[in-house]
């Protein structure tokens, strides 16, 4: 019968069970009923290197343990006790033993092998000759790890139906096994079998806890990225509005001025103008409107301020200097002729690389070089290795670190390095390119 038809099965005959019944049914029946549900695997792994190369080896550990019980067992007791020639007895345990290093990687299958032995050994072995336990003391060997793997991979309710079914296997082997067994044994072994289940359960349930957490740490990470990289976003739109504000006013006012201004303008060059100055005025509006959704904080209020260029770089320095940051500045060529867009996201970028090295580098010193290269600018900000903590408080940026940066270098179309360096310390390198100017026609 195929996975499905067991499952279909399974759900046809719990429905018709009470409730309570019906979810003690569906554990047992996942349990006892091989391939009714696919393997789902451990509850978590550790990322720790020496944890995985165990995890890769367990399955050889498992099965050479297994061997060495299954020797010891048809040479020592079996053999020794006359009851089957050592050889054929360690033939008959080697089920057992694969079954213990199957529980490595699939607990359940692995359980119901050696559970399965342990039903089937009794009647293939001649009986000891004094009144056992209901398993005796290798037989245990070969179980209680399988039972510890049960209950680390599956805990939860398939472990406490291993539990029951394991239970209801040695009351069975108490009362039908054809060996003379103590039945006073009968709750000592039923202890023996519970304390792997609750051991490995509890084992298994902080794993599962643990990977929980992990994960939820990481979407949380993701979430806070993608919130930042957005919210980053949404600021540089708004200073951008700014730039792009500035030179669609200028088209507005020359185009209102322009009949005054240029002598000798036809009436078809005045309408199209005119045409000009209106489109800009609703690209201002509609660009208004536009941040308007863009802007946080209460009632979306604009901010006053007006916003920072390239050539307030000394200013940005000077402050830096004054929270006690030990700041070398090189600032190579005019800065002042760059587009507003670049030089805005220039400001921006030796901000949030100041903030940064103040923030996690206090007390180092730091090294800041603008310079314009070939058809670009490009900016260098180091944090030497080592510092002191420092007495004043920290520059706040505003933005939101490398992400933000990274925006603002991708924006243009250029590119940002930020790490660790050969000597130590920290370097945040911004090549952003500058587009020529169109040189007017004579």
């Amino acid at each position: 019968m195929s996975a499905p038809a067991r499952a279909a099965t399974v759900a046809a005959v719990t429905r018709s069970l009470p409730p309570r019944l019906a979810r003690l049914a569906r554990p047992l029946a996942e349990v006892v009923w091989p391939g009714l549900e696919p393997h789902r695997g451990w509850p978590g792994r550790a990322s720790h290197r020496l944890t995985r190369l165990l995890w890769r080896w367990l399955p050889w550990l498992g099965g050479l343990y297994g061997l060495i019980v299954a020797i010891s067992a048809a040479g020592g007791v079996i053999n020794d006790g006359h009851r089957l020639v050592g050889g054929v007895a360690f033939l008959y345990l080697l089920p057992a033993a694969a079954g213990v290093a199957l529980a490595t990687r699939r607990a359940l299958d692995g359980w119901r092998l050696v559970t399965l032995f342990l039903l089937v050994f009794p009647f293939l072995v001649p009986p000891p000759g004094p009144p056992v336990p209901p398993l005796e003391p290798w037989e245990w060997c070969l179980w209680m790890p399988v039972l510890l793997l049960v209950g680390v991979a599956r805990p939860g309710r398939e472990t406490v139906a291993v539990g029951v079914v394991s239970g209801v296997l040695l009351g069975a082997l108490t009362l039908l096994t054809p060996w003379p067994v103590d039945p006073g044994l009968l709750v000592v072994s039923l202890f023996l079998m519970a304390l792997p289940l609750v051991v490995g359960a509890s084992v298994g349930a902080r794993m599962s806890s643990q990977r929980a957490l992990a994960q939820e740490q990481a979407r949380v990470a993701r979430a806070q990225a993608e919130q930042g990289a957005l919210a980053e976003r949404a600021r540089i739109a708004r200073e951008m509005h700014d730039v792009v504000a500035h030179h669609m006013s200028m088209i507005a006012v020359r185009c209102e001025t322009a009949p005054y201004r240029l002598a000798g303008l036809n009436e078809t060059g005045q309408a199209e103008i005119a045409e000009i100055g209106s489109a800009a005025r609703a690209a201002m509006s509609d660009m208004q409107r536009l941040l308007g959704v863009l802007r946080p904080g209460e009632g979306g209020r604009a901010e006053l301020a007006p916003q920072p260029s390239l050539g307030e770089v000394r200013e940005l320095v000077d402050q830096a200097r004054a929270t006690g940051l030990r700041l070398d500045a090189d600032v190579d060529g005019d800065l002042g002729e760059l587009p507003e867009a670049v030089g805005l996201s220039a400001y921006r970028i030796v901000q949030e690389a100041l903030t940064n090295a103040r923030r996690h580098a206090p007390g180092a010193a730091v090294t800041l070089r603008l310079r314009r290269a070939q058809g670009g600018l490009e900016l260098v900000v180091r944090s030497a290795a080592g510092g002191r903590e420092p007495a004043g408080p920290v520059l706040g940026g505003g933005g939101h670190g490398l992400a933000g940066m990274r925006e603002r270098a991708a924006l243009h179309g250029g590119e940002l390095s930020a790490g660790p360096d050969a000597g130590g310390g920290f370097t945040v390198r911004a090549v952003l390119p500058v587009p020529e100017e169109p040189k007017e026609k004579p």
